[in-house]
């Protein structure tokens, strides 16, 4: 099935090839009566353009023999290029707009039937790092932009967009906010995010936001709205000029592990869920350093954060174990977890 651009592109094609096909009759007609009635360019032109839109007004007629015959011609040839090029500028905005259309019910379609997707409202500078990287990541997402413009190209990308506001209630429904996991505001102002926060958690409580803010007093507005993190764009590209002066290897080492999927370094959330095999194990008896070759970088329990833990440190159900490691390393540690079979005593 085609998709929209090469629809249009099929329908454009089309109505240029009718165009100039009615332009080539045109100038032939304009330069056989030029020849036949000796009349001047101004006059072939106007009598050919009568005769091809079937006006006829009469007023020029032809005087020889010749002429006669080649405006019979001209009167069969002329109207079909006419009829034909009308019939594809009609097709071109009836099609147009049906396709238009259809687009917009599939694309519908795709978003209704998402499920902990992630939402990201704006696709300016910010937005759209947010959406590419969520696409690098694997991650399915919404894109709701206001400006028609940005959502066409965002569109055009293969992302699936809602060109409407993000403070509307509709809207967000719209992006499937009740099976969403979580909500990106990347709106340009600091009180259009927090207003999106506030409806985001009215229509879904348990949806986690994360919030854009410009001013450093909008932090507290933002949480106190319902944002689980509240992130400055211009704080972090700040930290991270001034550490790419001070501390040059340390950063470019870690952009390589977090950037360069060639690498294939990745660190990943592991929740120790109930019957998991870690639970009431110390991370040195728990295998993973052993087993798996990742490293646990931290451990989050209920509010309390244990950064760099020790291998005295004991595992308990419902932590949440930050985990840095190779994508198969990461993927025998899971299987670690869920599976008894593979834990040692």
């Amino acid at each position: 099935m085609l998709d929209l651009t090469e629809e249009v592109q099929i329908v454009v094609r089309r109505v240029w090839i009718a165009f100039i096909a009615l332009l080539i009759t045109i100038i032939i007609g304009t330069a056989g009566l030029v020849i036949t009635e000796h009349l001047t360019i101004s006059r072939a032109i106007y009598l050919t353009v009568q005769t091809v839109t079937t006006v006829g007004f009469g007023d020029i007629q032809a005087q020889t023999e010749a002429g006669h015959i080649f405006l019979i011609f001209l009167m069969l040839s002329g109207a079909g290029a006419m009829l034909y090029f009308a019939g594809q500028l009609m097709a071109f905005l009836i099609e147009g707009q049906l396709a238009g259309v259809y687009w917009r019910r599939k694309m519908n379609k795709k978003i209704e039937a998402l499920e902990d997707h992630v939402i990201v409202c704006g696709a300016g500078r910010v937005g759209r790092q947010v959406v590419y990287r969520l696409r690098k990541e694997g991650a399915q997402c919404v894109v709701i932009e206001q400006k028609e413009e940005l959502a066409n190209e965002l569109i055009a990308e293969g992302f699936l967009v809602i060109n409407s506001d993000a403070t509307h209630d509709e809207t967000l429904n719209k992006a499937a906010i009740s099976k969403a996991k979580g909500l990106i505001s990347a709106l340009p102002e600091d009180s259009l995010n927090v207003f999106v926060t506030l409806t985001a958690k009215g229509l879904n409580p348990n949806i986690n936001v994360v919030a854009r803010m410009d001013q450093p007093e909008s932090e507290k507005k933002l949480l106190r709205a319902g944002a689980d993190k509240v992130i400055s764009p211009a704080t972090l590209s700040g930290w991270r000029m001034a550490m790419s002066i001070l501390k040059p290897i340390s950063v470019e080492y870690l952009e390589t592990v977090i950037h360069d999927h060639n690498i294939e370094m990745e660190m990943v959330e592991l929740k120790i869920d109930e019957g998991s095999c870690l639970v009431g194990r110390t991370l040195l008896t728990s295998g993973i350093k052993q087993q798996t070759g990742a490293i646990v970088l931290a451990i989050l329990r209920e509010n309390q954060v244990i950064s760099n833990p020790s291998a005295g440190d004991e595992i308990y159900q419902g932590d949440l174990l930050i985990v840095l490691g190779l994508r198969d390393q990461l993927h025998r540690l899971e299987e670690l977890a869920a599976d008894f079979s593979n834990c040692k005593s």
